[in-house]
């Protein structure tokens, strides 16, 4: 949908929006798109809401903010195309850097959030060995014109491998990768955002609204014992849970994905 300020943020729904339903807005991760919550799309136990997956700068279709933009602009452009759409209540899911999105939209206009989900998140800027190991990651991507099959498969590492997912899933994964994420001019837009944001753990006291947390107990990029600090310091924590088994993206895999599905609803119907 085209916004005021010359963006075209990409998004999809689960059906045509109905106004009687809780809506859940949906943040992917790094290198992912609108189609990274498939399975919630196609999980009837979802059918209870209307489901709004949006493709964050230099992702998926989403075009106007060039080479140089933040997650607050990727926060500030859903909550337009919100209004657009007439949708002044809402949930808001967030996955990895989904959820960086997620917690900056709770503190630009939190009087219309209803609650956050936030799956293996994060509150800090990018540690530097991060940023280290993801350059070197950033280089072995860059190459070749086409990322190379290693290349690819250490990408996948983020949720496990690839045969953590579903064959026809990965394969489709690496079809996008090659589309959208080929070469540095693909790249290097997403991942200077993720390696350039801002901590925003002291301003954690200002959001006040309920937030479910689930954290993979496997997840090796973002530490489960750090997130339990962190989420500590939410005024209204409704539960945070690690998932035993859980990789990074807790969402796409098993079995954070059934976690997730199970404790949603409870989520939703104490808070709504």
């Amino acid at each position: 949908m085209s916004l005021d300020n010359d963006v075209n943020l990409a998004y999809r729904l689960s059906h045509p929006i109905d106004k009687s339903l809780p809506t859940i807005v949906m943040h992917h991760a790094f290198l992912m798109n609108s189609r990274f919550y498939d399975r919630q799309f196609k999980d009837s136990r979802y059918a209870a809401y209307n489901l709004i997956s949006i493709d964050a700068h230099g992702h998926g279709e989403t075009t106007g903010r060039g080479k140089d933009f933040t997650f607050w602009d990727t926060a500030s452009d859903t909550l337009q195309l919100l209004t657009k759409l007439d949708i002044n209540q809402f949930y808001v899911l967030g996955t990895t850097q989904g959820g960086f999105i997620a917690l900056r939209m709770a503190l630009l206009e939190p009087q219309r959030i209803k609650g956050l989900i936030l799956l293996d998140t994060a509150v800090d800027s990018t540690p530097e060995q991060t940023k280290i190991n993801a350059g070197k990651s950033r280089d072995k991507w860059c190459e070749t014109e086409i990322p190379s099959d290693e290349a690819i498969v250490t990408r996948a590492g983020s949720f496990g491998g690839p045969k953590n997912v579903d064959e026809k899933v990965f394969e489709k994964l690496k079809q996008m990768w090659i589309k959208r994420h080929a070469g540095a001019e693909g790249y290097d837009p997403a991942l200077n955002c993720l390696l350039n944001r801002d901590a925003i753990e002291d301003q954690l006291d200002k959001i006040n609204v309920p937030t479910l947390v689930l954290h993979g107990a496997n997840d090796r990029l973002f530490l489960a014992e750090d997130a339990k600090k962190w989420s500590s310091k939410l005024s209204k924590l409704w539960k945070f849970t690690i998932v035993e088994g859980g990789v990074h993206h807790l969402s796409l895999t098993e079995p954070g994905s059934e976690a997730l599905a199970q404790l949603l609803p409870q989520f939703i119907n104490e808070t709504l």
